[in-house]
C-alpha cells in the first residue's frame, strides 16, 4: 500500500521505524500535493494540512503534526531587524500556515499585506523584507536570517492551545495505529533517529533533539479543541 508523508524533517522521526520495516510504500511530498494524491486515491493514508481537513470535513486520525508553543519550522524570517508594517510573502505550500497567519494578523491588529507566493525563500526575499516559510526551508532559513515570528508560539499566545499544522487521514483501517507505534519507537530510540537525521539533513544533533521534542504527533483533547477553534476563527474571518 502507498502512504504519504510530509517530505520534511518533522515527519522523519514518526516514519523512521515504519520505513525501516518496509511494510508500506512511502511517498514523500509537499502538504499540498499529498492532498491531491489522497483525493485521487494514489495514496491511502497521509498527513494533510489542517485547513484542508476542516474544509473537506475529513475524519481525523490520531497522527498529527503540532506544537504547544514554538514549532521552529513555521516562521517569519526577515532581512530586517524588526517586524515592521511592510508586506509579508507567504509560502504557497500549505494554506494552514497562511490562514493561521491571517488570523494572527486580525487578532493582533497588524496591517501588513500578506502575499501568497509559490517560490523558494530566496525568491520571496528578492521583493519582500519578510517571508513566512515552513518545513525544512524554514529550518535552514532561520540559520541565515533573523526570525521575527514563530507561528506556533503566536497561536499558543492567542488561543492558549497547541497549533495543529497537519492531521492524518486514511482510506484504510489500521495504518494510523502503525504510524503511532512508529512514533513511540522513535521517541524511545531518539539517539538513533537523531544520528541518522543529522547526517541526512546536515543539521546539528543538538537542534534535532530540541526540535523533535517540541513536536506533538498524537492528536489529543487539546489538539482537537485547537482544530475546532481554528475552524471557528476561519469562519469568523471569512477564510472558509
Amino acid at each position: 500500500m502507498r502512504i504519504g508523508k510530509f517530505g520534511f524533517v518533522n515527519n522523519f522521526l514518526p516514519y523512521y521505524k515504519l520505513e525501516k520495516d518496509s511494510r508500506y510504500q512511502i511517498i514523500e511530498s509537499t502538504p499540498k500535493k499529498l492532498v491531491e494524491m489522497f483525493e485521487k486515491s494514489k495514496i491511502v493514508y497521509a498527513p494533510i494540512p489542517t485547513f484542508e481537513l476542516i474544509r473537506k470535513n475529513y475524519e481525523p486520525n490520531r497522527f498529527c503534526i503540532a506544537s504547544d508553543g514554538e514549532v521552529y519550522s513555521v516562521v517569519i524570517i526577515s532581512k530586517r531587524n524588526r517586524f515592521d508594517d511592510s508586506p509579508v510573502a507567504i509560502t504557497a505550500q500549505s494554506m494552514t500556515s497562511a490562514n493561521m497567519m491571517r488570523i494572527i494578523k486580525e487578532v493582533k491588529g497588524l496591517i501588513n499585506e500578506l502575499v501568497i507566493l509559490d517560490c523558494n525563500v530566496e525568491e520571496m526575499l528578492k521583493n519582500f523584507e519578510h517571508a513566512l516559510v515552513i518545513g525544512d526551508e524554514a529550518i535552514k532559513a532561520r540559520m541565515r536570517y533573523r526570525v521575527l515570528m514563530d507561528v506556533g508560539e503566536e497561536w499558543k499566545e492567542i488561543t492558549g492551545l497547541p497549533a495543529v499544522f497537519g492531521v492524518a487521514v486514511s482510506k484504510v483501517d489500521g495504518i494510523d495505529e502503525e504510524v503511532i507505534k512508529s512514533v513511540n519507537w522513535g521517541r524511545r530510540n531518539i539517539e538513533e533517529v537523531v544520528g541518522v537525521a543529522s547526517q541526512k539533513f546536515r543539521l546539528p544533533e543538538e537542534f534535532l533533539y530540541h526540535y523533535f521534542s517540541s513536536l506533538i504527533h498524537k492528536l489529543g483533547k487539546r489538539e482537537r479543541k485547537s482544530i475546532e477553534v481554528f475552524k471557528e476563527m476561519c469562519y469568523e474571518y471569512r477564510l472558509l
